[in-house]
C-alpha cells in the first residue's frame, strides 16, 4: 500500500471514528463518511467493502491499544497493588489519547454481526481477565481486602470506561491527575479515616 493510499485509509478511519462516536454507528451512513472526506460515496468502496469493515477496524485498533498498554504491566514482577495502579494509569491514558476511539470501543461494538461480535466480546473478556488476575493476586497476597474479585474488577473498569464522556484535553484535570485521583478513590475509598 502506497503512502497516498495509506494516508487516505487513515483519513477514512478517522472520519468514520469521529462520526460513529458523535452520531453512533447506525445513524452514520456511508454518504456521511464520504461527505466528511469531501468525496463521492461510491469512492469509499475503493477502500472498504462495507461500513461494518470500518467499525471492525476501528474496534480492533482500539482493543490493540488497550492490550499493548497493560500487557507489559501485567507480565511484570511488580506487586499486585503497584500493577493495578499502573494499569489504571495506562487505561486512562489510552482513553484520553482518543476519546472518540474510546467512545466507539465502549458503545458501538454491539452493532457488529457474527462472528465479529463474538470475537470482540472474547477480547473484552480477555482484557477484563487480565485486570481480574491482578485483583485476585492482590487479594491472595493480602494487599487488597477479601472482596468479590469479579465485582471489584467491574467497578474498576466501569469507573474508567466512561471517562471519554466527560474528559476534555483543556479541562481541569490532565490524564495523570485523573488516574491518580481515581486510583486513590478506588483503592482507599471515600470514607475518611477514623469515621
Amino acid at each position: 500500500m502506497g503512502e497516498a493510499t495509506t494516508a487516505r485509509r487513515d483519513a477514512l478511519l478517522q472520519a468514520a471514528q469521529r462520526l460513529f462516536s458523535q452520531r453512533g454507528y447506525e445513524a452514520t451512513s456511508v454518504r456521511d463518511i464520504a461527505d466528511a472526506m469531501s468525496i463521492k460515496a461510491g469512492s469509499l468502496y475503493a477502500h472498504i467493502e462495507t461500513k461494518e469493515d470500518l467499525l471492525w477496524e476501528i474496534l480492533t485498533a482500539a482493543a490493540d491499544r488497550f492490550f499493548a498498554a497493560i500487557e507489559p504491566i501485567v507480565a511484570s514482577e511488580l506487586l499486585p497493588i503497584e500493577k493495578l495502579k499502573r494499569v489504571i494509569a495506562a487505561h486512562v491514558e489510552v482513553i484520553t489519547e482518543s476519546a472518540s476511539s474510546a467512545a466507539v470501543y465502549m458503545t458501538e461494538w454491539r452493532h457488529l454481526s457474527e462472528p465479529r461480535r463474538s470475537e470482540f466480546a472474547a477480547r473484552r473478556d480477555a482484557y477484563e481477565e487480565l485486570v481480574r488476575g491482578i485483583v485476585r493476586d492482590g487479594i491472595r497476597a493480602g494487599e487488597m481486602a477479601d472482596v468479590d474479585e469479579k465485582f471489584a474488577t467491574l467497578l474498576i473498569l466501569s469507573s474508567m470506561n466512561w471517562i471519554y464522556q466527560w474528559y476534555r484535553p483543556d479541562g481541569p484535570m490532565n490524564p495523570e491527575e485523573i488516574a491518580r485521583k481515581l486510583t486513590a478513590m478506588l483503592l482507599k475509598g471515600l470514607q475518611r479515616a477514623g469515621v
